[in-house]
């Protein structure tokens, strides 16, 4: 997939299938719009892409309201990819852009730059100076391109939508947000080092510092961890700020299970998969290492379950109710 930052320097010559939108956490509504525009371009021989914004546009227009993003953007592009998706533009969201009308958006970037022939969007879209922009604003130039209105995903009852999807991960409903997502909620970052503890006191883990902006509710979680792009490993990990130390600065904690950590690790992506239990203060490291033992226990039956259920062919298997 090509990722384009400029009409001036890309080559846009030919015609195209895309569809427009912030595109964060790429939820199973988004997916279903992204498989509209492949269908579409596949259908009639053109390419499919799409159009994002950076930054967030309320990160520009109202930073004190702007939400918590799901997915770094090299996250978002590597999902817009998997997507199937031929190309991706990054419009730079700025004041200049801020205050394009939706029709001298629709005229610069969907009919003069992308040459859009077909344009996938759901029902809720708003685009242009305030977002006065809607579906009824393409429509007075379907002259230009057709316009596939692609309906909201719900999973039982629920919309997908990121912002759902935050207040779930934010609450610790990690396997609840996963039904929207149809993945894990992953974050991912570079790894340091702790304080030294664990080695001698509970259990050696690995310490992250994300580059999400959207961290999971404090507490401890069924995870799976790939290290420096290695397949991943089934662990466990506390998020929080390790009160029985008397610590209050946030951290991510992961302990892997059964599996042998590289001397040197530089980088880690990790999946939530489970909430087990909240953060607690133990009265003694002693306290402590006996309750990640359960923790323990508690995660190889989750994974046991989890490869049972992927055996079987149990649709979406992965995502299980909290």
């Amino acid at each position: 997939m090509k990722v384009l930052t400029s009409l001036a320097d890309a080559d846009l010559s030919q015609p195209s299938v895309v569809s427009v939108g912030n595109f964060d956490g790429l939820h199973l509504g988004h997916q279903e719009i992204l498989k509209s525009v492949v269908k579409r371009a596949g259908a009639l021989g053109l390419r499919a892409g799409a159009l994002t914004f950076t930054p967030h546009p309320v990160r520009f227009l109202a930073p004190g309201r702007a939400p918590k993003l799901i997915s770094t953007l090299d996250q978002k592009i590597r999902l817009i990819e998997s997507a199937g998706i031929d190309f991706l533009f990054l419009a730079h969201f700025d004041e200049a852009f801020s205050r394009l009308s939706p029709e001298d958006f629709i005229q610069q970037y969907l009919v003069g730059g992308l040459k859009a022939r077909s344009v996938c969007v759901g029902n809720n879209f708003n685009f242009g100076y305030r977002g006065s922009g809607t579906i009824e604003t393409l429509r007075q130039f379907k002259s230009y391109f057709e316009i596939i209105e692609v309906p909201p995903i719900r999973v039982r009852g629920v919309l997908a939508s990121s912002s759902r999807v935050r207040e779930l991960a934010a609450s610790g409903l990690v396997s609840h947000a996963c039904r929207l997502l149809g993945r894990w909620v992953e974050v991912e970052g570079k790894l340091a080092p702790g304080a030294g503890r664990g080695r001698s006191l509970t259990v050696p883990t690995l310490n992250l510092q994300p580059q999400n902006e959207l961290i999971p509710k404090i507490g401890v979680y069924v995870t799976r961890i790939s290290l420096d792009g290695q397949p991943f490993a089934n662990s466990i990990t506390n998020v929080g700020v390790r009160p029985t130390f008397g610590e209050t600065e946030l951290t991510i904690e992961t302990f892997v299970l059964n599996d042998t950590v590289p001397a040197r690790v530089e980088s880690a992506r990790l999946d939530f998969l489970y909430r087990l239990r909240d953060e607690v203060k133990f009265e003694s490291p002693e306290a402590l290492r006996r309750q990640i033992g359960l923790d323990i226990k508690r995660a190889e039956k989750f994974f046991r379950l989890l490869r049972k259920s992927s055996s079987s062919g149990s649709s979406n298997a992965e995502c299980h109710s909290d």
